[in-house]
């Protein structure tokens, strides 16, 4: 396996490890079920949403060869750009999880928080690697 591959990997596994630390939290806290207003809890699922979407178009920038008017550097080889590119998608699934606690802790106890964090988790584990692009050059 690629170096490079293994610890995006290992990363990924990382964040799949926190979002499941993030429901063991909320088994030990436990936060009283109450009503929380419409409003605020599909604001919190639209800014998901947008997060979740936000992971794969970053992902696709970042993956995109430099334009001429850009000068390469050493940190921006495709190799940095494409780890990058997974790191910011697996912070953007991440992201969502953490929607669901915000949502959880502020007292919701709806079907929506189960979604939010079966969709993090979702999208962690559908990610693949694909071609690892070269260390160096265009």
């Amino acid at each position: 396996m690629n170096p490079a591959v293994r610890v995006v990997r290992f990363m990924q596994i990382v964040f799949i490890v926190s979002v499941l630390l993030f429901i063991y939290v909320l088994q030990i806290l436990h936060p009283v079920a109450h009503s929380v207003s419409a409003p605020i809890q599909w604001a919190l699922v639209l800014c998901a949403i947008a997060s979740a979407e936000m992971g794969f178009i970053v992902q696709r920038i970042l993956r995109r060869p430099q334009g001429p008017s850009l000068p390469a550097t050493q940190n921006s080889t495709p190799l940095a750009r494409w780890t990058s590119g997974h790191i910011l998608r697996f912070a953007t699934a991440e992201s969502v999880a953490l929607f669901g606690f915000v949502l959880r802790i502020l007292g919701s106890y709806s079907v929506v928080v189960y979604l939010l964090f079966g969709s993090s988790l979702l999208l962690l584990l559908m990610w693949r690697p694909g071609n690892v692009p070269p260390s160096t050059g265009q």
